[in-house]
């Protein structure tokens, strides 16, 4: 099982990378103003990249939507894939042989399972997401 997992994760993790680095990549943040998100350095002429809200008149959850949104810039999601696959490649090295097919139960470090699990636990409505990797 845990092959399988990791390599569910894996195929998450280099799924998130495409996206970010489709939308804008490596080096650009986002910061939201009012209902919009717009590239750093915010250009005062250039249209926002997204508008939650009209740009005028919109709401506080317009706002707070956008501000969420520029939470996750591209940049940033890149970020968190690097650390999740740190973790990954620390759990693997970790393992070399010992924990291929065990539960915490049977032996298998439950440190090392549990933290993947829970990297993996992001993943729960995705369709190949089993039940058993839930922590």
């Amino acid at each position: 099982m845990t092959a399988e997992l990791t390599a569910f994760l894996e195929a998450r993790l280099d799924e998130r990378e495409f996206a970010a680095v489709a939308a804008g990549g490596r080096g650009e943040g986002w910061q939201a103003l009012g209902t919009g998100v717009y590239s750093v350095p915010v250009d005062e002429d250039a249209p926002p990249l997204v508008t939650t809200g009209p740009e005028v008149g919109g709401t506080d959850e317009d706002a707070a939507r956008a501000e969420h949104v520029a939470l996750h810039d591209p940049t940033r999601v890149l970020r968190e894939v690097e650390a999740a696959r740190r973790v990954l490649r620390a759990h693997e090295q970790w393992c070399e042989g010992r924990c291929e097919a065990k539960h915490p139960e049977g032996g298998f470090d439950a440190a090392h399972y549990w933290s993947v699990k829970s990297l993996a636990a992001v993943y729960a409505d995705h369709p190949d997401h089993r039940e058993e990797w839930r922590p």
